[in-house]
């Protein structure tokens, strides 16, 4: 069920947003969640990806 009434539920909208989306919103759709020993220091839960940024994969789609 749809909350927001102001926000589609169309795919094909949804998706035309994402991919052109401005680089100020495109920076939150990137960010990762955190590692439990970074969630105690920032005491934040997620924070965005930024440019020489270590990321860790944890999982993976199998095809």
């Amino acid at each position: 069920m749809k909350l927001n009434r102001l926000v589609t539920a169309s795919r094909r909208k949804n998706r035309k947003r994402h991919f052109q989306a401005p680089s100020h919103i495109k920076r939150r759709l990137m960010s990762a969640p955190l590692s439990k020993e970074l969630r105690q220091k920032y005491n934040v839960r997620s924070m965005p990806i930024r440019k020489d940024d270590e990321v860790q994969v944890s999982w993976m789609l199998k095809t």
